[in-house]
């Protein structure tokens, strides 16, 4: 797969220009200035974390944000939600970076540790977002992020684009891995990357079966569908359930459903749609069925390192 594409793909889910490495190298595109694109912190960002129902619910209240170009957006949130999760919301639904909010209520900063409730933010208020400054300045236009190329592993990558595994099933983490059949799969160098290679699977035996203590595989995309994101609809499916914590991180093991929350993206003139996949930690994973949301199975996940990014999916539209 070219390194265009997927800089295309980056460039739509970080709303950002992202580059390749060999145009950072001649400096093509006329930028002032490049920074290499941290992975790490790429997906981090954009895991989609949300509420999760639980037996003690709140009362929601509604907010406005209203923007630096006067679009105002409504949130409904708790009020005990703290500033840096209201700040994830608006990195997922307006697609600005999370160093370039910046959010401002009855002239004084918010900070990221506090709760709405600590200002005093009620039902029907406005809060005001603000581009950071970079350095004292407004995030740069002219600023170009490069993908480095240690940053993936290409011995990984795998076009499913035509495969058909109807009959054959395969197991990853002792759940039911559905492949990305349809879509290219661009992987990231994860190995040795945390204190393991288990999760990964890296001795496994048969490319069915899972390998001992392996991590089981999910998808999630970044962009908006019906008015909501993956954990924003996750919740409203499901509302039926209580769980023993707040907040979480929303996947599903299903790459049509996350399809649905596939940022679109057009690369030389043809439509393509990006979603990233994971692996995730069996021992604190929150299953909800298919049966149950109606629509397909969703899992929770209480904590972002419980889900690891490790491919980058990326499907040609017909």
């Amino acid at each position: 797969m070219s390194n265009s594409l997927l800089a295309a793909a980056l460039s739509a889910v970080t709303k950002r220009s992202v580059i390749t490495y060999d145009d950072y190298s001649n400096s093509k595109g006329g930028y002032d200035e490049y920074v290499q694109l941290d992975q790490k912190v790429l997906h981090q960002n954009h895991l989609v974390s949300g509420r999760v129902p639980t037996s003690n619910e709140v009362a929601q209240i509604q907010l406005y944000i209203q923007g630096f170009d006067d679009r105002t957006v409504t949130y409904n949130v708790e009020p005990n939600e703290q500033i840096h999760r209201l700040k994830s919301r608006i990195r997922d639904r307006m697609g600005i970076p999370l160093e370039a909010i910046r959010l401002l209520f009855a002239g004084r900063t918010l900070e990221d540790n506090y709760t709405l409730a600590h200002y005093k933010i009620t039902s029907r208020s406005t809060i005001h977002l603000i581009l950071r400054l970079q350095g004292g300045g407004d995030p740069s236009p002219t600023t170009a992020l490069f993908i480095d190329p240690n940053s993936l592993d290409p011995s990984y990558d795998y076009d499913f684009t035509h495969i058909d595994d109807k009959g054959i099933t395969f197991t990853r983490g002792n759940f039911e891995y559905k492949r990305p059949c349809g879509w290219k799969r661009i992987a990231i160098n994860v190995l040795n990357k945390y204190s393991d290679n288990i999760w990964l699977g890296v001795n496994r035996e048969s490319s069915t079966n899972s390998a001992q203590n392996e991590w089981p595989v999910s998808y999630h995309g970044t962009a908006i569908h019906n008015c909501k994101d993956i954990a924003e609809e996750g919740y409203d499916l499901c509302k039926g359930k209580r769980f023993a914590f707040g907040h979480g991180i929303y996947s599903t093991p299903d790459i049509d459903v996350a399809y649905s929350f596939a940022i679109k993206f057009t690369h030389e003139g043809d439509d393509y749609r990006v979603v990233f996949q994971n692996r995730v930690n069996p021992n604190s994973l929150i299953r909800v069925s298919k049966e149950e949301t109606k629509v397909g199975e969703y899992w929770i996940s209480p904590n972002d390192k419980d889900v690891r990014p490790y491919g980058i999916c990326i499907k040609k539209e017909n």
